[in-house]
């Protein structure tokens, strides 16, 4: 058992150091209750999930775990626990990086759920775009060969169900986020440093930098010409897909910020306590002479 354990958190450093920066992120920003609730509950989906798909190809189509694993890491089923222990951070970086990408750099999140909802979402799945098929390369570096799907799919060998399915998956973990979630308000924020968010943003990107960099070192050392075509497309994909997005938020962002330092200037240069009662605040500056004169 003990060699299990070390197994689990020693050979899968890169999920232990994932799953510490979770528990430090989450605790302060939805508090110690909030993370332990949706700690479990992740656990529950993620077992539940893959354990499914490995026997019943529900809801990823059906794949197989290396046994050999077996003996060397914790195993809850048929699957290695650090898998369903991922679904923890990855749900939650995508939940929480949603609302600094939509709110912006001076609100703790937006006015907007439903757009933070499906943009969460749609970045869980972007990371699963990349870990995916970077992870099926184990067998040329340190994640060793891990999983194998039975049938061809359109995405670097991933069948379309398993994107599908864990679509799914995201949608329920980001739901349950924003279930837990649903009394907080949107507060200012001085500056972006000093936002809840921005920890689970730069680990959001920690995850696609280090897969990206993954395949790019791959490609390079290994020998076998299919090997590195597939390792080079996969770094190329994480730019392709990683960098629009980046500029269109960069945008986003500025609009946003253009707008806050103008409502701020209308109020004597203080950061409004909110940017939609701004438009109020200014009419009441303008009526105030009219007061004074009568």
């Amino acid at each position: 058992m003990i060699d299990e354990v070390m197994g689990t958190l020693v050979d899968r450093w890169y999920v232990t150091l994932f799953g510490i920066a979770f528990v430090f992120l989450a605790s302060r920003h939805i508090g110690w209750k909030r993370t332990g609730i949706y700690t479990v509950a992740a656990l529950v989906v993620g077992i539940i999930s893959e354990n499914g798909a490995v026997r019943w190809g529900i809801p990823y189509t059906r794949y197989s775990f290396n046994e050999e694993l077996r003996g060397n890491e914790l195993y809850a089923g048929n699957v290695p626990l650090m898998v369903s222990l991922s679904y923890t951070f990855m749900s939650y970086f995508a939940f929480a990086a949603a609302r600094l990408v939509v709110g912006g750099p001076y609100r703790t999140r937006s006015s907007m759920p439903v757009l933070e909802y499906l943009t969460a979402v749609m970045l869980g799945v972007w990371a699963i775009w990349l870990v995916d098929p970077v992870s099926r390369l184990g067998a040329h570096f340190f994640l060793g060969e891990l999983f194998q799907y039975d049938g061809p799919g359109f995405w670097f060998g991933i069948p379309i169900g398993s994107q599908l399915g864990f679509t799914l998956t995201v949608g329920i973990l980001v739901g349950i986020l924003t279930w837990l979630m649903r009394d907080e308000k949107d507060e200012p924020v001085q500056r972006l440093s000093t936002n809840p968010n921005l920890g689970a943003l730069l680990s959001y990107f920690g995850q696609i930098i280090f897969m990206a960099v993954t395949a790019f070192v791959v490609a390079r050392l290994n020998s076998d010409p299919e090997v590195v075509k597939v390792a080079d497309a996969l770094a190329g994909s994480a730019i392709i897909i990683g960098l629009p997005a980046v500029l269109m938020t960069a945008v986003h962002w500025r609009t946003l910020t253009l707008a806050h330092r103008s409502a701020a200037a209308s109020v004597g240069g203080k950061p409004p306590s909110s940017s939609r009662p701004a438009p109020a605040s200014t009419s009441e500056h303008a009526s105030a002479p009219s007061q004074s004169t009568e």
